[in-house]
């Protein structure tokens, strides 16, 4: 794992040398870095000479990290292309640029994002045995009255720039548990179109993340239109990828027995496991707050995002915009 360093990285788009990078994971990674990604040391350190250069002559990039912990989450995402690897570089720096209110400033300390994490709405459970990192939400723990979109899409905005310091996500990608049972109307009313389309853009195009799969357990019907709705913006892998499950039993049958909470009839403390966590993001708080100084001039990527106004236009009045009014306990 990586160290619980609280010094911030350098955003020197040329420095005069960089840290020699050493792979220091198990051999279970080496191998399925070489398997799914095409990794091997001598393409690792031939890509890292590439982008680096690549950013220190980029005319719009002013100040980037480009230490291989940064960088490789991008080769990695895109297996080691060079230039598509670059790309979702840029577009990941303009969309923090772009949408500061919600992927900037993302303080652990915060008292709201205190408030969610400490009301145990996510937990990392672990790696499987196939290398994946399995982390899980339990939605009902939500509270919508306190929470709005920008709230929650904050709270995955900073657990995804978290967790991708970590190699063994970078490398293995993770699972997503979504424990749906007995959530409210109310939850699911209150994102708007807008909102979904900017979340689902982060997820999609703009974070350099490796989604193996997202289970859903005991999705309610009366939200079903919602979902058909948040993943019109969806890529098709990313559908592909999603299995909902009618009960808890059918679920509990496909994940690894050591990675079930105590809850849930496993072994695992959930609450260990959050004070733990929480532990983890106010070590790193430095290191995710001084993302921020990253910076890159937008005006060339503005047509990244220019049609949200139409959507939002389009279908607001429609399934979500009902619902949004709602007042469901």
């Amino acid at each position: 794992m990586a160290s619980t360093n609280c010094t911030a990285f350098p955003l020197d788009k040329r420095p005069e040398s960089y840290e020699k990078y050493e792979f220091t994971l198990p051999e279970q990674y080496r191998k399925l870095a070489l398997e799914e990604l095409r990794e091997d040391d001598e393409i690792r350190e031939q890509s890292l000479a590439q982008m680096r250069e690549w950013i220190a002559k980029h005319p719009y990039i002013r100040k980037c990290r480009t230490d291989a912990s940064f960088l490789l989450r991008f080769l990695r995402f895109r297996k080691f292309s060079v230039p598509t690897a670059c790309e979702a570089l840029e577009r990941y720096l303009a969309m923090r640029e772009t949408f500061p209110d919600w992927f900037k400033n993302l303080d652990c300390s915060e008292p709201i994002m205190k408030e969610i994490l400490e009301d145990g709405v996510f937990t990392k459970l672990g790696q499987n045995k196939d290398g994946r990192t399995v982390i899980m939400f339990n939605v009902k723990r939500l509270n919508p009255d306190k929470f709005l979109p920008m709230h929650q899409g904050r709270l995955m905005a900073l657990l995804i720039e978290t967790m991708l310091e970590w190699e063994e996500l970078q490398i293995g990608g993770f699972q997503v548990w979504c424990d749906f049972t007995d959530t409210v109307m109310k939850l699911y009313g209150s994102w708007g179109v807008t909102d979904m389309k900017i979340f689902m853009d982060a997820v999609n195009r703009s974070y350099p993340i490796r989604i193996r799969e997202v289970n859903g357990v005991k999705f309610p019907k009366f939200a079903v239109s919602i979902l058909n709705l948040l993943l019109t913006f969806a890529s098709p892998k990313l559908k592909e990828r999603i299995v909902c499950h009618k009960t808890m039993m059918e679920y509990k049958s496909k994940i690894d027995p050591e990675l079930l909470p105590k809850e849930y009839d496993g072994e695992l403390d959930t609450d260990d496991l959050g004070r733990k966590f929480r532990k983890h993001l106010e070590d790193r708080r430095n290191v995710i707050l001084a993302l921020d100084d990253m910076d890159i001039d937008t005006a060339k990527y503005s047509s990244l995002w220019n049609q949200s106004n139409l959507v939002e236009n389009e279908v607001e009045g429609g399934v979500a915009g009902s619902f949004r009014k709602l007042n469901v306990d």
